[in-house]
């Protein structure tokens, strides 16, 4: 299992955050403050976002 990082877009505000796809900690959009990943033990689970872009 490979971690990649994420471009990913904030649901409410549609701003675009790049995460890491392993993310252990909860990650809040920078912008509006919403909720877009919790951690859930493996990979993260993304709740307030949507995947823009998988990057190398």
């Amino acid at each position: 299992m490979t971690a990649k990082f994420l471009k990913v877009s904030c649901r409410d505000c549609s701003h675009e955050t790049v995460i890491f796809s392993r993310a252990t900690t909860s990650i809040v959009c920078g912008v509006c403050g919403s909720l877009l990943t919790n951690p859930a033990g493996g990979n993260a689970q993304l709740v307030g976002c949507n995947v823009v872009e998988t990057l190398e």
